[in-house]
């Protein structure tokens, strides 16, 4: 049985004679061949995922370094590569991991300090996964980085997308979302295909310092080379496709301009608890309205087609059942209605929804999370309701079935329960993507579909391209509109991290998408990829409300191409988790042969 590279309890980070070892990956004599340095030392990791740590950290939103990107992985990579001792590897790759989602998702504590640190935890457990297969791919197999951590990347944003509800957040792919000639293959292959274009650089890099650190006298140098070379090729393929691409996509000529929207923003935070806001930026909820009213009248006169709000811009119910039960909702539906017939537009604003159902088996009143759609004619409002509620900040799991005692516990320590942890805040899912139609004035004689999103609904893929496709042989919407509530997060860096995770959602399925977001960042975003309108107009109030509002108008998007990917949609991202899960196969195969040869 072949000898392979593996360090002792005291080596450092640099040239070793080799020497066996206990290492399972060493016994199998699959070594990285050649290999001149080793990375054994806990001072090694944690100099290798400190530097990791730094890098990735570099490159989102707002810092958004995007050509760090293309390397920002490599420290790790070549931990997992040189390091002999493999619990090592996969105890380090947890604590890059947990380190890194405890700082960069720092913003989600606000909102839920218990939440926050379970879904680092839990976020965490994918990096010593795909570590166990990247080893076993380059010291077992010796295979090209460059051909299988793209695959094992993508594999793990897949699943972070759909597991669990899924937290499809910090894709390697959304450092790039300014870089847009290197996003439009989304349309092909979703997010999925920027990140792995990305990943696939990251691994040739780490198969090139492989075989530049090897030894010069071995006689497996030149197979070294070779799989470094191939490695190397096979990126820069894929980087010059995808510009290539890029570039095509970009000079289509596909693009006009729709209806003219009107977006209005709040600044006002949000909390579960009111002394959890600071005293001086307390305001009620008819001054909430009252300032969103003076940007509706502000933003007139530039003759919008439609205003659009944000998720609860202020608490109110607009459905028929609930609007006539308390005084400010009344109130303000009125406003509203008024303000849509006399302007000849449409008024877009998140609400919340109660509907009796007496004769419901599991509830007598469902609530949802809606978006309320006006009309000039006055007729009753359109309604869409939220489908993708986000676990324990709207819905609490197990509510019905046998295991509702899990229910009552979970319920019971979330801070939406009440101080006796006894309220049931949980909404009700929506019954279909609906889409609504615009005849705008601006442009007589066209009429535009759109969807609405609500809030994180622009961060699963899945959603908007629902609502662009849904199964159909052409393209269900012209535009997407956004509303959102980031008021919850404090004001910080969620703000633009969530804009260029929504930057692809338009890329992905060719829609203009307009955004309203209570504390930012309100704007617009060409079928492109393009982002525009983030400049705020002020509106003087004698209410003393926070300064970062205002509304912003500009004509959204419109593309005439129904893509790829609204068509068939994560078939790219699912066939990746599948060869991740085939690599894993492999390793368990060959692990198992080597224990028993012994």
């Amino acid at each position: 049985m072949r000898r392979a590279l593996a360090a002792g309890d005291g080596c450092q980070l640099g040239r070793r004679k080799r020497k066996r070892t206990k290492d399972p990956v060493a016994k199998s004599g699959a070594g990285v061949s050649g290999a001149g340095f080793t990375a054994d030392t806990h001072r090694a990791c944690i100099v290798l995922v400190l530097l990791a740590l730094l890098l990735k950290s570099l490159i989102f939103a707002p810092i958004s370094l995007w050509p760090v990107s293309f390397f920002c992985l490599v420290p790790w990579l070549v931990m997992i590569g040189r390091a002999g001792h493999a619990p090592r590897v996969y105890f380090y790759s947890y604590l890059f991991a947990l380190a890194f989602f405890l700082i960069n998702m720092r913003w989600l504590y606000p909102a839920t300090g218990l939440g926050y640190v379970a879904l680092s935890i839990y976020l965490a457990v994918y990096f010593p996964l795909m570590a166990c297969a990247l080893r076993h791919a380059v010291r077992r197999r010796r295979w090209p980085l460059a051909m299988v951590l793209p695959f094992v990347w993508v594999g793990n944003e897949m699943l972070r997308a759909v597991v669990i509800s899924g937290f499809p957040w910090f894709y390697l792919s959304h450092s790039f979302f300014k870089f847009l000639t290197f996003i439009q293959v989304s349309d092909l292959v979703g997010a999925y295909g920027v990140s792995f274009v990305a990943a696939s650089v990251n691994g040739a890099i780490a198969d090139w310092i492989f075989m530049s650190s090897a030894s010069r006298d071995t006689s497996s140098v030149s197979l070294t080379r070779r799989r470094a070379r191939f490695g190397v090729g096979f990126a820069a393929g894929l980087v010059a496709l995808t510009l290539i691409y890029g570039q095509v996509q970009l000079h289509r000529g596909t693009l006009t301009e729709g209806p003219k929207v009107a977006v209005c923003q709040g600044d006002f935070l949000s909390a579960v608890y009111l002394d959890d806001v600071p005293e001086d930026e307390h305001v009620s909820e008819p001054d909430k309205m009252r300032a969103y009213l003076s940007m509706m009248a502000a933003a007139a006169k530039e003759k919008p087609d439609l205003y659009l709000l944000p998720e609860s811009p202020w608490m109110m119910f607009l459905n028929p059942e609930s609007r006539d039960l308390d005084l400010l909702s009344r109130e303000s539906y009125r406003r509203l209605q008024v303000h849509a017939t006399d302007h000849n537009a449409q008024v877009v604003t998140g609400s919340a929804s109660r509907v009796r159902a007496p004769y419901d088996l599991l509830t007598t009143v469902r609530s949802y999370n809606s978006a309320t759609v006006f009309h000039p004619d006055a007729g009753e409002p359109g309604r869409y309701d939220k489908i993708h509620l986000v676990y324990f900040g709207e819905v609490v799991p197990f509510r019905f079935g046998q295991m509702h005692f899990l229910y009552l516990w979970l319920n019971s320590i979330m801070p939406f329960s009440g101080p006796d942890g006894g309220y049931e805040y949980s909404l009700f899912r929506g019954d279909g993507f609906h889409q609504f139609a615009i005849e705008p004035a601006s442009q007589p004689g066209k009429e535009y579909r759109y969807g609405i999103p609500i809030c994180y609904e622009d961060v699963m893929p899945y959603v908007s391209r629902e609502f662009a496709s849904g199964g159909s042989p052409s393209k269900r919407v012209d535009f997407l509109l956004n509303i959102s509530n980031d008021g919850w997060f404090g004001r910080g860096i969620q703000q633009p991290q969530h804009l260029a995770v929504c930057v692809f959602r338009a890329v992905e399925n060719r829609v203009g998408i307009a955004r309203a977001v209570n504390t930012g960042v309100s704007g617009f975003i060409q079928p492109t990829g393009r982002i525009h309108g983030l400049h705020l107009t002020r509106v003087d109030s004698p209410t003393p409300w926070p300064g970062n509002s205002g509304f912003s108008v500009a004509n959204v998007g419109v593309d005439s191409r129904y893509t790829f990917y609204s068509r068939f949609g994560d078939w790219f991202g699912w066939m990746c988790a599948l060869i991740w899960l085939v690599i894993f196969i492999d390793y368990w195969i060959l692990r198992a042969r080597t224990l028993r040869d012994e």
